[in-house]
């Protein structure tokens, strides 16, 4: 008698082991992607292998953001079953270092909700420094030329094309109007102000690229020429 019970025992813990076995998921809780450039799509699958010893229901997927974007092939799957569920984030709208979650939640929280968090650091090919150019309470002098500089950096892993550096101010002149900038490398980009009329003379500089996400880059010019003192020349 004592066998017999020590055998249902022992059949019923293995029953209960087998039984209380999780979704297993191959992938780590945080995936790094590492670099992408902006506007890139970070594509990735969630595997998995249901050892719960039962079918397990996938009840739903929730991310973080509306930019990540998840197709599950399917929502049940029998124990023993493999599942891989793709996902896509589009980093159009982000600049540096993101972190954009999925959380898996299955019917009847069996197995309990699992959440994954997926980081990159999304960079742009072209950068632009400074940010704006200041020319602000400058003399009046029609026989003055006043200089500033920005850099445009193309940090891609091929050449890009400036198409068109402009700017519609008839006070500020841009040199060159034009460059191509190998990978890896930069230029400086030279204003020349000519404060010839006070008074107030913001402008913007346009920046046309030939590439395929960044095409135009804009930086802020503040003009701000006073009427020289007098006897101040």
């Amino acid at each position: 008698m004592k066998t017999l019970t020590s055998l249902i025992t022992i059949l019923m813990i293995l029953s209960l082991s087998a039984f209380g076995q999780e979704v297993e998921f191959k992938n780590p809780k945080i995936i790094e992607v590492g670099k992408i450039s902006k506007g890139g799509i970070i594509e990735g699958t969630l595997d998995f292998v249901n050892n719960s010893g039962q079918s397990v229901e996938i009840e739903k997927i929730k991310p973080s953001c509306g930019c990540t974007t998840i197709e599950p092939d399917q929502l049940v799957y029998a124990s023993g079953e493999s599942g891989s569920i793709p996902y896509t984030i589009d980093t159009e709208k982000f600049n540096g270092v993101i972190q954009k979650s999925i959380t898996i939640h299955f019917k009847d929280n069996t197995p309990p909700k699992q959440t994954f968090f997926i980081r990159a650091n999304v960079v742009t090919d072209i950068s632009i420094s400074p940010r704006f150019i200041n020319f602000q309470n400058v003399e009046q002098n029609a026989d003055t030329t006043l200089t500033e500089f920005f850099e445009i950096e193309n940090e891609s892993d091929q050449a890009i094309e400036i198409v068109s550096i402009h700017t519609k101010s008839p006070l500020v002149k841009v040199v060159p109007e034009s460059v191509e900038i190998p990978a890896g490398k930069s230029h400086l980009i030279r204003l020349e102000l000519v404060p010839s009329e006070p008074g107030r003379h913001n402008a913007q500089i346009l920046i046309s690229a030939n590439h395929s996400k960044e095409k135009e880059k804009k930086i802020p010019v503040f003009v701000n020429v006073v009427s020289p003192v007098s006897g101040s020349r």
